[in-house]
């Protein structure tokens, strides 16, 4: 258990506390967290993974941004994804994937750059979602952290494997609370 992993623990669990409760802030906790993880990840040659956190500070800025928007600072701006945009997302997950394991073969040390690359693709993607405040968004999220934990009992990363537990039923947690806020069907 590394100083950056335990920094990026704290921040991570901080941020996704305040993205249940769609607070703006969690944007902020999550910038934090990436910037730990992005050094904790590099130690282990999770290289797709480290990449992702700068990413994941790039969307932070936007999200923070666009939860300030008069449309998304609501507790009301949460929707269901449509088709189209399911559609987008799966054509971009894969899109992104096939570049992100290219690059992590040939160009990094990555040591599993299939599971690396696919998951920090949805990552992406479902970053895309949340800021969007889809509901679905939560769901996608708990099948990348299950997905991700035994990649990190793997790399020894205990503390980030608590974490993403935390996450599953904390993901659970989200998509009820945001629920609450869907608009009723007529």
């Amino acid at each position: 258990m590394s100083p950056e992993e335990i920094g990026g623990f704290i921040f991570a669990l901080i941020g996704i506390l305040l993205s249940i409760k769609q607070n703006k802030w969690n944007w902020i906790a999550n910038i934090v967290a990436s910037i730990f993880y992005f050094m904790a990840f590099m130690n282990v040659n999770l290289v797709a993974d480290a990449y992702l956190q700068w990413f994941f500070v790039g969307m932070g800025i936007w999200g923070f941004i666009n939860w300030n928007n008069a449309k998304y600072n609501s507790l009301d701006a949460v929707s269901n994804i449509t088709k189209k945009e399911l559609g987008y997302f799966l054509g971009s997950l894969a899109v992104i994937s096939s570049i992100l394991i290219f690059i992590s073969i040939h160009y990094t040390p990555s040591d599993y750059p299939y599971w690396d690359g696919v998951l920090a693709s949805a990552s992406i993607c479902n970053t895309y979602l949340l800021v969007k405040k889809k509901i679905e968004t939560w769901i996608i999220w708990g099948l990348i952290d299950l997905a991700y934990m035994p990649l990190y009992y793997i790399k020894a990363y205990y503390l980030s494997i608590l974490l993403y537990g935390i996450y599953v039923v904390l993901v659970v947690v989200a998509y009820r609370e945001w629920k609450k806020y869907l608009p009723s069907r007529s």
